[in-house]
């Protein structure tokens, strides 16, 4: 590839066999002075470039020796000739004359030299090969030892040392003296791509083969560390400051269904002993501050000191029976509880319960505010509305229902001083602050039941960050209700005299209509729980636009059992439209919603539940009107606890759960307080959380919207398969043992073949291995459902297997298709289908298991295998598509055998996929859960692998260089034959069936392509 050497004086460049490019750089050059010339010239940096030619023709590395200025620069060039001997060479550049003369010449150095090093000041130069390291002046040289491994990095950390990397991680510090050069080796870490010293004895290890790291490099050796399964690693000089997360190289990846909307991926990512699984999933990351004991809280509120501040100082909770209050208190004003607090100093501030004059603390909140209006504190209770003063504490106006039977059921106000209110009978009351010292009744409805919940944030109008009134950024012209029995929310005008602008049904129109006998199968027949438990009026923005030209006025409905409802609001002629509706299962537990500002400034809503969710817009205003990217859409992310306690290494221990395990959370609401939270670098006014649950609250600050979760399992070896097997809640991993330790050793007590290890999908905790044959390596693997046919033709069965017919139902299994790649061949000539299977009580304590069923020996590699109808599976090996299935031998034994005749004709068939799914382990699923947006589409009438099966059973075949074709299996005369194929000649890296007809396809030139099947 092409080679650049910098001089003071020159650019020298490699880009042709036998020719060097140089270009000249006029050192007296003076920026700005050539503002007239665009050429290179006398006046410019840069001269113009010519070409010398070379004699050599294989250049390994060339570098520029430290001469001194008033000579000539000297080049030293590695190279290798014909009979792949490595020899040096160096040439004095003449700039002037534009010619190259020989200095002196090196021949035959170490035959694995792939490295040149330029020693300052002395015009020497250090060749470093994979057994040896030569230093080589005019007239002498020097040798060192190294141990085997070829040196792929270095970095110069003083005049005379460098520091190198090798390909097992290790990493080398050469020092070169006047009399000697030694050679020491610090430690190990990830095998590095590039090295850069930083300075006081940091090092970044720039890596493409797994997480790059900052290592800083200790003058005294460190405690050897012990590793389970591994021998005691020698002392190393090295310490892992930091590591930066990199998901390549992915060899493979499988997707990981959750219970949410989103799905994580595991992907098989790194090299060597590099190597490790890693679960993706895009969600919001909160860092936990502080953590207290606190049980039985209802509902929250962050209360500022007055109006007009930045900075929240009071955090009410309302228990059953009475409201409690925290306060900031900083560090100066608790240095007489420091012994006692020692950990709650680190940030400068501490929570700690006050006592607010004129709050009610013997009765139960509703809500408790700001109110803009005379700067004063609402508070509701179900008896009164109290007003306060926010410098006084003093209560300065109150308003009680007419009644003594009258109680507050439910109730909502905003910092423009708009309240509503709800009594028993479903008696409806709009309230406002009209000063300081008066709370009038503006509006009162009675609705036709009772009221479940009210909510009246206002939207924000799109110049409302340029108005110049200060109550029209807060107040609201919309109120949201919803009822008890009817299931819908209602809203009303706070304009007029609460008028019904628009009423919006929670049920489905299938839902109404339904039969309540004959439609008992409807999925909310049996529903009782559609009750509109929390409301949120919010204008979202996008999260990636700071303008709201892609807001959009949106309307969320939390109901009891754990469902989100969305609507957008949209007013066309004066009249109000709910579109756009969405429905999603956040979990089981009831839902409050807590509007949100995100980091950008836009606005967002935090769901909670057992599984609280973060709900923001996405891709509005991203581009202009007619972009690709102007329509917003509205995401889902779930909220991942990650304690700060814990340091980097600690949040990917393989031995403790995933990191973005959501946790359960109750009530919410946002909290300010730099005294609390380092939130100096986050720039949001509410991007710091309180969060509660059943026994205890939380204080911590959310990460980005848009990220993403990164958990690592370390494998230690090279994955290059990997399945989620969901039924056995386990992940199969094929992987390439390297054999070597930690600190870049041959270990001879291991096994260095190919393996398949199996992890538990949540623990990571290793359950199984299966050690493969010398030589055999993994090529696929599938999890499949597979039923046992009555029987198959006895010479196309090979391979007997443990009691597995069972009922002659079908049941999940586990593929590994390999190969055996022996030194002698350039193609597997032949190969296996292990058939696994996981069983309870597995080896060493292990609750589960895997063990071998069956096995199908084939003259090939078994590059890719794939669910087909009626409990079979399709198999490509090398240039062969064949149909298998298990067959019943009478005797209660299980084999593996080929059905019929499969299809000939391809180069080499790497790819095979089909629209047969696998059953899932659960026959009934929640009806709540069907995805409605895909009723109508053909991926949801395609049938399982155990449903009715359709008339034509369909497959495509990926080519290595005739792209894809499509093969029909015929039941009836048990043969796979091409009905249609693609004549572009397309080398296919990955194949996937969309629908019957239209198939999407990758090449290696890095392109998708789409084709459709011409019926």
């Amino acid at each position: 590839g092409p080679i650049a050497a910098v001089h003071s004086s020159c650019l020298a460049l490699h880009l042709y066999d036998g020719i060097l490019t140089c270009i000249p750089i006029h050192t007296d050059y003076k920026p700005g002075a050539s503002k007239g010339r665009s050429f290179a010239g006398q006046h410019s940096l840069l001269g113009e470039p010519y070409q010398v030619r070379l004699e050599e023709r294989a250049l390994l590395d060339m570098v520029f020796l430290d001469t001194p200025p008033e000579k000539e620069p000297h080049l030293a060039i590695l190279h290798q000739d014909s009979r792949n001997a490595q020899h040096v060479c160096t040439y004095g550049l003449n700039v002037r004359k534009k010619q190259l003369t020989v200095a002196w010449k090196k021949s035959r150095v170490d035959g694995g030299s792939s490295m040149l090093l330029a020693v300052a000041s002395n015009g020497g130069v250090v060749v470093v090969g994979q057994r040896q390291i030569t230093y080589l002046n005019t007239g002498m040289s020097k040798v060192v030892p190294l141990p085997s491994c070829l040196i792929i990095s270095w970095t110069s950390l003083t005049s005379g040392k460098w520091l190198l990397g090798d390909e097992f991680g290790n990493l080398h510090i050469l020092t070169l003296a006047a009399t000697s050069m030694e050679l020491e080796t610090l430690g190990s870490c990830n095998i590095s791509s590039a090295l850069e010293h930083i300075g006081n004895g940091l090092v970044f290890v720039a890596s493409s083969f797994g997480d790059s790291q900052l290592v800083q490099i200790h003058s005294e050796p460190l405690q050897p560390v012990h590793h389970d399964n591994e021998h005691m690693e020698a002392s190393t000089f090295l310490e892992i400051v930091q590591e930066y997360t990199n998901l390549g190289p992915i060899v493979d990846f499988d997707l990981v269904p959750t219970h949410s909307q989103q799905s994580q991926v595991i992907t098989c990512s790194g090299s060597s002993t590099s190597g490790s699984l890693r679960l993706v999933r895009n969600g919001i990351g909160m860092n936990e501050c502080a953590s207290v004991e606190m049980v039985g809280i209802q509902h929250m509120w962050s209360v500022r000191k007055s109006f007009g501040d930045k900075q929240d100082a009071y955090l009410v909770q309302s228990f059953v029976g009475e409201t409690r209050v925290l306060g900031v208190s900083t560090s100066e004003e608790d240095d007489a509880m420091k012994d006692d607090d020692d950990d709650d100093d680190e940030e400068g501030g501490t929570l700690e319960e006050v006592v607010l004059q004129g709050l009610d603390s013997s009765a139960s909140s509703l809500y408790v505010g700001n109110v803009q209006v005379g700067d004063t504190i609402l508070q509701i209770t179900e008896a009164q509305v109290r007003l306060l003063s926010a410098s006084s504490m003093e209560v300065t106006a109150t308003w009680t229902p007419n009644g003594d039977d009258q109680a507050i059921t439910a109730a909502a106000a905003n910092e423009a001083g708009q309240i509503a209110v709800s009594l028993r009978g479903g008696m409806l009351l709009y309230l406002r602050v009209k000063d300081i010292s008066t709370i009038e009744l503006v509006h009162q409805s009675k609705l036709p039941s009772e009221v479940s919940s009210v909510d009246l944030n206002p939207f924000v109008a799109s110049d409302a960050g340029s108005a110049m009134d200060f109550d029209a950024t807060f107040a609201s012209t919309l109120l949201a209700v919803g009822l008890w029995e009817d299931f819908t929310v209602r809203l009303l005008s706070l304009e007029s005299n609460l008028d019904e602008l628009l009423s919006i049904s929670l049920s489905t129109e299938d839902e109404e209509e339904a039969d309540p006998v004959e439609g008992a199968s409807s999925s909310r027949t049996t529903r009782t729980n559609m009750v509109a438990g929390s409301l949120c009026l919010i204008t979202l923005d996008s999260a990636n636009a700071a303008t709201s030209s892609g807001s959009v006025n949106m309307l969320f409905v939390g109901l009891g059992d754990g469902t989100l409802v969305s609507f957008a609001i949209v007013e066309r002629d004066g009249r109000l439209t709910a579109n756009s509706r969405k429905e999603v299962s956040l979990g089981t537990q009831r839902i409050e919603l807590v509007p949100l500002q995100t980091e950008q400034g836009g606005r967002c809503v935090l769901a909670t539940g057992d599984r609280p969710t973060v709900i923001y817009l996405a891709g509005g205003g991203g581009a202009g009107a007619g972009g690709a990217f102007s329509n917003p859409k509205l995401c889902y992310s779930n909220v991942n606890l990650s304690t700060s306690e814990a340091g980097d290494e600690d949040e990917e221990d393989v031995n403790r759960p995933p990191a973005q395990q959501s946790i359960a959370v109750n009530v919410a609401t946002p909290f300010v307080s730099p005294e609390l939270f380092d939130i100096s670098s986050a720039g949001s006014k509410h991007f710091s959380l309180c969060v509660s649950d059943d026994s205890n609250l939380r204080l911590g600050v959310i990460d980005d919207i848009q990220k993403l979760h990164v958990t690592t399992c370390r494998l230690g070896m090279a994955p290059r398969r990997v399945i989620h097997c969901s039924d056995d809640r386990m992940f199969a991993v094929g992987c390439i043992e390297s054999g070597l330790t930690q600190g870049g050793g041959v270990r001879d007590d291991v096994n260095m073949g190919n393996c398949i290890r199996f992890l538990d999908d949540t623990t990571f905790d290793d359950i199984h291995r299966i050690d493969l044959e010398p030589f055999e390596m993994i090529l696929s693997m599938a999890y499949v459902n597979l039923g046992p046919a009555e029987s198959v033709a006895g010479d196309d069965l090979n391979g007997l297997g443990e009691s597995d017919a069972g009922n002659g139902e079908a049941k999940p299994y586990l593929l590994a298709g390999t190969g055996y790649a022996l030194p002698d061949e350039d193609e597997p000539t032949r190969g296996r289908i292990i058939v696994l299977s996981c069983f309870s009580g597995g080896l060493e304590g292990s609750s589960r298991g895997v063990r071998h069923v069956t096995e199908l020996q084939v003259k090939g590699g078994v590059y890719s295998m794939c669910q087909f109808y009626d409990h079979k599976i399709l198999a490509t090996v090398n240039t062969k598509t064949q149909v298998c299935q298990l067959a019943d031998d009478g005797t209660g034994m299980v084999k593996l055998g080929f059905v019929g005749i499969g299809h000939h004709g391809h180069v080499l068939s790497l790819l095979v996929k089909s629209k047969a799914k696998r059953e899932t382990a659960a026959k009934s699923k929640d009806p709540k859960e069907d995805d409605t947006m895909m009723e109508d589409t053909p991926m949801k009438k395609t049938p399982q692998s155990g449903s009715e099966t359709p008339d034509e059973q369909l497959a495509i075949v990926g080519d290595l260089m005739r792209s894809i074709s499509l093969v029909q299996y015929y039941p009836e005369h048990k043969a796979l034959e091409e009905i249609a194929r693609d004549f572009n000649a397309n080398w296919t890296t990955a194949v996937e069936m969309l629908t019957e007809n239209v198939y999407l396809g990758a090449e290696n030139w890095n392109n998708l392509f789409v084709l459709r099947r011409n019926v």
